[in-house]
C-alpha cells in the first residue's frame, strides 16, 4: 500500500514543486512592455496560469488516490463531493473570510468591479481567491525539508537576480528607460520603488534563515582550520571568467549606448584587472569558516588600498566597473570554500543576501524599512535565544509589540511634536520596557524592584542616542565612551536574554535610520562590541558569533557605499577643522575609546593610537592634495549619481513625518466606514468611489488638485472600507492571527531541529509586509510573496502527519 502511494505521490510532488519554483522565478522578474499594464498584468498571467494548472492537477492526484483508497483517515480529513483532503488547520477561517468577500461583492455598489477589480490593480474577488488558492496549494503540497529548501534557495535566487537590475538602475544604466531619475530610487522588475522595497525587505529574513541553515550544517573541521589548500588553478579560472564576461558586458552595455566604448587597453580597465587579480588571490587562500590572522590583515590592507586610491582621487574604475569588481570578488570568495559544499552554499546565500539588501537601501521605502527594522529584530532575538522556555506564544506575542512601539517612538521622534507626544511617548517607552523584561524570564513570580532599576537604566542608557537631545548631538563619542565605561558595572546583574533583545533592536534601528554621519558609525560600532563582549561571546557558539557580527558589518558597509560621499566630506571636514571644543573633546574620547576597546592588547592600543596620530598629522598635512570632490561643496560631485542616491537614503532616514496628504487620504475612512460597516463597498473600489468621501484638504497637500488614488496607502484601512468591520476581524485575526498561532507552536516544537530556522524567517518575513502595509499596500508580486510564504509556513503542519 505504502509503495503505490509513493509511486503515485512522487511524480506528482515533483511536478507541483516544479510548478511552484516557475511562480519564484517568474512573479520578481516577469514584465513586458507588450502588455499596456507592464508589470502587473504579466505577473498575473503567470500567476493565474499556475494556480488553474496546480488545482488541475491536484484534483487529478485526489481521484486517482480516491480510485485505488488511498485517501488520508477520516480523522485527519475534510470532505466534499466524496473527495477528501488532509486538513491544514485554516480550512474554516479561509472558508469565513472567502465569504465575508462574496457578501462584500454583493452588497457593492459596483459588482463588476468587485469580482473584476479595477482597471491596472485587477484586484477583485478573483484575484483574492487565486491569493487563497495559492497560500492553500503550497500549504498542503509542499510536505518536506528538501523541497522548501530548493523553494527557498531558488526564490533568493532569483530576487537577486532582480536587484542587480535594480543596481544597475542606480548606475542609470537601464535598457527599458522606465524612469527619467533612476538613480534617486530603483525598482528593477517591480512597478514601483515602494513594492520592490517591500519585496526584496521580505526576501532578506529568508536569506538569513538559509545562511543560519547551511551555517548549522557545517562540520566542525571547516570552522578555522583549513581542510585544504588554495587552488591556484580554480583562481586562475574564475578570475579569466571574471574577465571574459566583464568584456562582454562591457561590449554590449557600450553596444547600447549606456557610455562609450573606450576599448579594452585603457587605464581604467589595468587598473581593475589589478584590483580584482590581488583580491582574489588574498579571497582565495580564505578557505575556512573563521578567518585567520593572515586572512584579517590581508583582506584590511586591500579595503585600505582602495580607501587610499579613492582619498586621494587615484581610483578610476567608473560604477560598472566598480560594480564588477565587487561581484568578482565575491566570486572569488565563494569558490574559494570549495569543494566544501556547505560552506560554498553559506557564503553564496550570505553574498546574495546581502545583495537583495543592499537594493532595499536603493529603493528605500520607508514603511518597508520600519517593518524591517521589527521583522529582522524580532528575527535575531528568537534566532539567538538560548532559553527555549522563553519561546512561547504569550512571550513572542508580548516581544513583538515592545520591538514594534519602541521602534515606532524613536523613528518618529513624537517628543518633536508637543506636550500630549512626548507623555504619550514616555507613557509607550515605559510600557515598552515592561514588555521587554516580561519578554525576557520564563516565568516571573516576584518582583524585586531594587533589581529592576539597572534593567530600566540599561534600557534608558542605550536608547537616549536615538532620542536626539540637542545637548548630545554633537557629543556622542563622549556619551559612547560613557556607555562603554558605566554598562560593565551593572550589566553582569542583568538576564541576559534582556540584553540581547534591547542590543538587537538598537543595532538594528541604528542600522536602517541612525546611520547617515560618523558619530552614529561610532555608535554602531559600540553597540555591536557591547552586543559581542556581554551577550554572543558566552551564550553563542563560535561559528554563529562570528555569522552574526559578519551580517552585521556587512550590512553596515553596503549601508555606507551610497554614504560614502557625504560621510567623506563629514570626515574630511572634522579632521581639517578643529578649533570648536566639542570636535576636540570628541577626538581624545575617540582616543580613549580605542583604548577601551583594546583593554586587553596594550601594544595593539599603542600601535593603534600612534598610527591615529599620524593619520591625523597626515591628513591635516595633505589636505591641499586630498580629492577637491571631498572638501568643496562645488563641483561635478554634487551631480552626480552617487550623491544622488546618497542625499535620497539620508533625506527619508531622518523625514518622516513631513507628508500631510496621507493624513488627509485616511481622513475619509469615517465616514466611508459609516456608510457600510458591516461588509464594506466591496474589494477594489476605492478608485471609484473616492471622489465621494474625498476630504477637502487632500487636493491642497496632494499638489494642488484633486487626485483619485486607487488606494487609501494603508492595507488595513483599505480592508475596512471594501470589506467592512466584519472582513477586518476575519482577515487580520481570525485568518493571519491564527497562523501565527500555529507558526509559533511549530516554532516551540521545533526548537532543536534545524527546521526552526526556516520558521523564523517565515515569521518575520510576512511581519515586514504586515508592518510595511500601515503605510501601504500590496501588488500582484508582494501579495504574490507574502501568500506564498504563509503557505509554506502552514506546510509544516503536513510533517507532523509523517
Amino acid at each position: 500500500m505504502n509503495t503505490l502511494l509513493n509511486r503515485i505521490n512522487k511524480p506528482f510532488n515533483r511536478f507541483f514543486l516544479i510548478c511552484f519554483l516557475i511562480l519564484c522565478s517568474g512573479i520578481p522578474l516577469a514584465f513586458s512592455s507588450i502588455t499596456r499594464s507592464v508589470f502587473e498584468v504579466n505577473k498575473l498571467l503567470i500567476l493565474r496560469s499556475i494556480i488553474l494548472i496546480v488545482y488541475g492537477a491536484w484534483i487529478f492526484k485526489s481521484l486517482l488516490l480516491k480510485d485505488n483508497k488511498l485517501e488520508p483517515k477520516a480523522s485527519q480529513s475534510y470532505s466534499i463531493f466524496g473527495l477528501k483532503w488532509r486538513r491544514i488547520g485554516l480550512e474554516i477561517p479561509i472558508l469565513l473570510w472567502i465569504i465575508a468577500n462574496f457578501i462584500s461583492v454583493i452588497l457593492s455598489e459596483n459588482i463588476f468591479l468587485g469580482y473584476i477589480g479595477a482597471y491596472d490593480r485587477w484586484e477583485g474577488i478573483s484575484t483574492i481567491l487565486n491569493y487563497i488558492l495559492l497560500f492553500y496549494m503550497v500549504a498542503k503540497l509542499i510536505d518536506n525539508t528538501k523541497y522548501r529548501l530548493l523553494i527557498f534557495c531558488i526564490l533568493l535566487f532569483s530576487t537577486t537576480l532582480s536587484s542587480f537590475y535594480g543596481i544597475l538602475q542606480s548606475l542609470e544604466i537601464d535598457f527599458m528607460n522606465w524612469s527619467t531619475s533612476p538613480t534617486s530610487r530603483v525598482f528593477a522588475c517591480i512597478n514601483n520603488p515602494v513594492h520592490f522595497c517591500a519585496y526584496v525587505g521580505m526576501v532578506t529574513p529568508i536569506g538569513i534563515s538559509l545562511s543560519y541553515y547551511f551555517l548549522h550544517r557545517l562540520s566542525p573541521h571547516s570552522l578555522s582550520a583549513p581542510a585544504f589548500s588554495a587552488s591556484l588553478e580554480r583562481f586562475h579560472i574564475v578570475f579569466f571568467s571574471m574577465v571574459i564576461l566583464f568584456n562582454i558586458f562591457y561590449g554590449l552595455l557600450a553596444h547600447l549606448n549606456f557610455f562609450p566604448y573606450l576599448g579594452i587597453f585603457t587605464p581604467s580597465f589595468f587598473q581593475w584587472l589589478s584590483f580584482v587579480y590581488i583580491g582574489g588571490l588574498i579571497l582565495n587562500r580564505y578557505t575556512s569558516l573563521l578567518p585567520s590572522k593572515q586572512n584579517i590583515l590581508e583582506c584590511l590592507s586591500y579595503c585600505a588600498v582602495l580607501g587610499l586610491f579613492s582619498f586621494f582621487d587615484v581610483y578610476i574604475l567608473t560604477g560598472f566597473q566598480t560594480l564588477f569588481l565587487i561581484i568578482s570578488l565575491c566570486c572569488f570568495f565563494c569558490f574559494a570554500a570549495l569543494p566544501n559544499k556547505q560552506l560554498f552554499l553559506y557564503r553564496l546565500c550570505v553574498f546574495c543576501t546581502i545583495v537583495v539588501f543592499y537594493s532595499m537601501l536603493l529603493s528605500f521605502s520607508r514603511a518597508t524599512i520600519i517593518g524591517f527594522v521589527i521583522g529582522i529584530t524580532l528575527f535575531f532575538q528568537l534566532v539567538l535565544e538560548k532559553n527555549h522556555h522563553i519561546i512561547s506564544l504569550p512571550k513572542c506575542i508580548t516581544l513583538f509589540f515592545a520591538v514594534f512601539f519602541t521602534s515606532f517612538c524613536l523613528i518618529f521622534k513624537l517628543h518633536h511634536f508637543g506636550t500630549v507626544p512626548i507623555l504619550i511617548e514616555i507613557i509607550l517607552l515605559l510600557l515598552t520596557f515592561c514588555s521587554f523584561y516580561y519578554s525576557s524570564f520564563p516565568t516571573i513570580k516576584k518582583i524585586l524592584w531594587k533589581d529592576i532599576w539597572g534593567y530600566l537604566l540599561f534600557y534608558m542608557l542605550l536608547i537616549i542616542p536615538f532620542i536626539e537631545l540637542p545637548i548630545l548631538r554633537n557629543f556622542v563619542p563622549v556619551y559612547s565612551l560613557f556607555l562603554l565605561l558605566a554598562v560593565p558595572l551593572f550589566i553582569q546583574k542583568l538576564n541576559t536574554s534582556f540584553i540581547k533583545n534591547i542590543l538587537c533592536l538598537c543595532i538594528v534601528l541604528n542600522l536602517s535610520f541612525y546611520f547617515s554621519s560618523i558619530f552614529e558609525i561610532l555608535f554602531f560600532i559600540v553597540l555591536l562590541y557591547l552586543f559581542y563582549y556581554h551577550y554572543l561571546q558566552e551564550n553563542a557558539e563560535t561559528k554563529v558569533t562570528f555569522h552574526v557580527n559578519f551580517l552585521f558589518i556587512s550590512m553596515a558597509i553596503v549601508t555606507l557605499v551610497p554614504l560614502s560621499i557625504i560621510l567623506s566630506k563629514e570626515i574630511i571636514q572634522s579632521f581639517t577643522t578643529l578649533a570648536t571644543f566639542h570636535s576636540t573633546l570628541n577626538l581624545l574620547s575617540f582616543f580613549i575609546l580605542v583604548g577601551v576597546v583594546f583593554k586587553r592588547h596594550v601594544k595593539s592600543y599603542i600601535a593603534g593610537s600612534i598610527l591615529l596620530v599620524f593619520i591625523f598629522l597626515g591628513i591635516q598635512a595633505s589636505s591641499y592634495y586630498i580629492s577637491p570632490s571631498l572638501t568643496s561643496t562645488k563641483g561635478p560631485i554634487i551631480q552626480s549619481d552617487g550623491l544622488i542616491v546618497a542625499r535620497t537614503i539620508t533625506g527619508r532616514m531622518k523625514n518622516l513625518t513631513s507628508n500631510k496628504a496621507r493624513l488627509f487620504m485616511w481622513a475619509s475612512v469615517p465616514p466611508w466606514f459609516l456608510d457600510a460597516p458591516l461588509f464594506g463597498t466591496g474589494p477594489d473600489t476605492i478608485r471609484f468611489l473616492y471622489p465621494r468621501y474625498r476630504h477637502p484638504k487632500y487636493g491642497i497637500h496632494e499638489g494642488g488638485h484633486n487626485f483619485t488614488p486607487d488606494r487609501l496607502h494603508n492595507e488595513y484601512f483599505n480592508t475596512l472600507v471594501t470589506n467592512g468591520l466584519i472582513g477586518l476581524i476575519l482577515k487580520y485575526v481570525l485568518f493571519f492571527g491564527t497562523w501565527y498561532v500555529i507558526l509559533i507552536k511549530l516554532l516551540k516544537r521545533y526548537v532543536h531541529s534545524h527546521k526552526r530556522f526556516f520558521l523564523i524567517g517565515i515569521i518575520c518575513s510576512p511581519m515586514i509586509y504586515l508592518v510595511q502595509t500601515i503605510f501601504n499596500f500590496g501588488v500582484v508580486a508582494t501579495l504574490f510573496l507574502f501568500y506564498f510564504v504563509l503557505g509554506l509556513g502552514l506546510s509544516f503542519v503536513n510533517d507532523e502527519y509523517h
